[in-house]
């Protein structure tokens, strides 16, 4: 067939949508191809017709210092469609402890985070010592280690040795940004965070959350290819990339439908590029393609009143890990999301189990939820949810480049240098999308 585009995506992801939009505003006619009926990928949202809530896959948390999501945002639009703290504002509940919190003034970095840790009541004298030197360790080990992927995360607290009292504030930190428990992270990515934290100006530290939801982030994404040229067939299957000569010359679909082109960015998960693509395509990075994922297990718990004292709210001691206001149901009622990293013990769990459980832990942690009528409930188990943030993974972790000419990888599983996130999904299909400009 005809060659009217100049590019071809597969996958509308956030990587895809990236991608694309960044391609297409660079004046290329780019054709987006996704196997579902909507964009968004492992991070997407539907109507609940019973409520006409927006409902997300899961609890998905952002944040204001995602540099590379602002910008696609910013390009379609939608940047309004994202909330965020004014500066880093987390506050924790640890249990048999109660509440302390951690709040980053508007000051110059890195006189933030000194206030922030000076004003920790959690904190030893000895941990605020510790936290203060975090930046320093943090350069430390990117220094001494290359990307610090051959630590775990509790590896190198014990390294950096300290306070308990600081191991327990950064054990869930590293838990919520990996999807990974401490004792398997990978330290080098859980420094990436650290290091963005440090870095950034107060004002663009805060933590962030759709005002409705995921899928209103990337609303109208297919506009913008639209009016660009470019096209987005959705229910649309790739089945395998064709190469002729060491360079891509297309794509077959299931269908027995063919499209040529002579650049291709492949946006899928690591597990569906590797039944797409021959094995000697990867190279060395043959191996990501078996890499296990790490679930997570999110809930939405509706009050007939808010209970939570702050948008987010991290939990300690409890197997409920973070709860989200995330505002009115449009049905009646306020609306808590929680969630479960790595929740492995979970996966084949009752709903109605981990409905119970959460129930009680959200009762201990906050006394309004003890007071208040839980009117209905929803469990999100995302099985394939991220990349597996272990240390051993980290070296398979694909450039976007292949051996292929024209032929481009995204996603969060590529090598992006930061866990396998939102933020790392966008970073990669700016990345490939750049590249493929640069040869066109």
């Amino acid at each position: 067939m005809s060659r009217p585009f100049d590019a071809v995506v597969v996958g509308a992801g956030f990587a895809g949508v990236a991608a694309a939009t960044s391609l297409a505003e660079s004046g290329a006619r780019v054709l987006v191809l996704e196997t579902r009926q909507r964009p968004g990928g492992r991070a997407t949202s539907w109507i609940d017709p019973a409520t006409g809530d927006l409902e997300d896959n899961g609890q998905h948390v952002l944040a204001a210092f995602y540099a590379e999501t602002i910008r696609l945002l910013r390009r379609l639009g939608t940047e309004q469609a994202l909330e965020a703290d004014p500066t880093f504002h987390l506050r924790l509940w640890e249990r048999g402890r109660g509440s302390f919190q951690f709040r980053c003034p508007d000051l110059p970095s890195p006189f933030h985070w000194i206030a922030a840790v000076g004003t920790c009541d959690r904190l030893s004298a000895k941990a605020r010592l510790k936290a203060l030197d975090l930046p320093r360790q943090v350069r430390a080990l990117f220094a001494q280690n290359g990307d610090g992927s051959r630590f775990t995360v509790e590896g190198w607290l014990r390294k950096i040795g300290g306070s308990e009292d600081l191991a327990a504030v950064l054990r869930p930190l590293a838990l919520a940004s990996l999807n990974e428990s401490p004792a398997e992270g990978s330290a080098g990515l859980f420094g990436r965070v650290l290091d963005r934290i440090f870095q950034v100006p107060a004002r663009a530290s805060g933590l962030a959350l759709p005002r409705r939801g995921l899928s209103d982030l990337i609303l109208g994404f297919e506009g913008f290819l639209a009016g660009r040229g470019g096209e987005v067939r959705y229910r649309a299957t790739a089945l395998g990339v064709r190469v002729d000569a060491g360079r891509v010359t297309g794509l077959s679909l299931l269908g027995r439908e063919r499209i040529d082109s002579d650049c291709v960015i492949l946006a899928v998960p690591h597990d569906r590029a590797g039944w797409m693509l021959a094995r000697e395509h990867f190279g060395r990075f043959l191996g990501i393609t078996q890499a296990p994922w790490s679930p997570i297990v999110s809930t939405m718990h509706v009050y007939d009143r808010p209970v939570l004292p702050s948008r987010f709210v991290g939990l300690l001691g409890t197997k409920t890990q973070w709860a989200l206001d995330r505002g009115p149901a449009g049905a009646g009622g306020f609306r808590v999301g929680t969630v479960r990293s790595a929740a492995f013990e979970d996966e084949e769990r009752p709903g109605a189990s981990i409905v119970e459980e959460t129930s009680r832990e959200l009762a201990e942690a906050f006394p309004e939820a003890r007071e208040a009528t839980l009117l209905r409930t929803r469990v999100y188990k995302e099985r394939h949810a991220t990349v597996r943030s272990i240390p051993e993974i980290q070296p398979l972790r694909p450039p976007a480049e292949t051996g292929v000419r024209g032929l481009l990888l995204a996603g969060d599983w590529t090598a992006t240098g930061l866990p396998p996130t939102i933020e790392g999904a966008v970073l990669s299909g700016h990345r490939a999308a750049a590249l493929a400009s640069a040869a066109r």
